[in-house]
């Protein structure tokens, strides 16, 4: 994996280009009208307890593909995460059109697909996603609706995530990114992932202009505002609760292999 990251970043350097943007991590960004573009992402994230692991912070590496075609974006990623004397696995696709034309000062997107947990459970995935850009400032936001295909399971789980970022120059944001999993745990007292988790914390996105690459990086204290008491194995972003205020930071290299803008 290591030798694969390398050598993509060396090809990367080299060559200029005009990259696919990826301003946040957790919030998916489409374009209306895109001509086509393929852009890889690789992404690590780290956390206390993070990805159901007990013996320790390990983090969990994905590889993502995004390739947008007109108004339609295919999504793909495959997750692996060391924990213990074995490794969890997960993967994903979805499917997105976007709803407005390039007219619009407003980028909605929507569709979804299938996710395979690491613990085997198959879930149907909804996604909406809403961003709104100007020459200095972005504001990115995803609502996703999870539907296991399990019986011990919640009817239906929510995600969302929202970014705004303001450009100090052109090769650099700032900004701040906030995503809440399972926020149906703020008015279900048995919801079976054990509550809602909610992480905020600030962000950075470097951009040089002209080249393939573009980097990432997310963090902050992660809050457990409810608790109910259950626990499940469902896959998530942000690890489950340990202590009232615990910790989630994710970095994340992103390189444009096809770009025809």
């Amino acid at each position: 994996m290591r030798a694969y990251l390398c050598l993509a970043v060396t090809i990367a350097a080299a060559v200029p280009a005009a990259a696919q943007e990826r301003p946040f991590l957790f919030s998916i960004a489409t374009t209306p009208d895109a001509k086509p573009a393929v852009r890889v992402d690789y992404d690590v994230g780290v956390g206390e307890r993070a990805f159901q692991s007990d013996s320790g912070n390990e983090p969990e590496q994905r590889i993502g593909v995004q390739a947008s075609r007109g108004r339609l974006t295919f999504l793909g990623r495959f997750g692996i995460a060391d924990v213990g004397s074995a490794y969890h696995r997960s993967q994903s696709g979805e499917i997105l059109y976007s709803l407005l034309g390039s007219r619009s000062p407003l980028y909605v997107a929507a569709g979804g697909g299938l996710l395979h947990e690491p613990g085997g459970a198959n879930v149907l995935l909804g996604r909406i996603t809403a961003a709104r850009e100007t020459d200095t400032w972005k504001l990115h936001g995803n609502v996703v609706f999870q539907k296991p295909i399990a019986s011990d399971r919640d009817t239906v789980d929510l995600v969302t995530s929202v970014g705004w970022a303001r450009d100090l120059s052109r090769a650099v944001a700032l900004g701040v990114e906030a995503v809440g999993e399972d926020l149906e745990g703020f008015r279900e007292g048995h919801e079976a992932e054990g509550g809602a988790r909610l992480l905020v914390g600030p962000s950075v996105h470097v951009a040089p202009a002209g080249r393939r690459w573009q980097l990432n990086a997310t963090g902050g204290p992660l809050f457990h505002p409810s608790n109910t008491s259950r626990s499940s194995d469902a896959f998530r972003d942000l690890p489950p609760e340990t202590t009232r205020v615990s910790y989630a930071l994710k970095i994340a290299l992103s390189i444009s292999l096809v770009n025809a803008r």
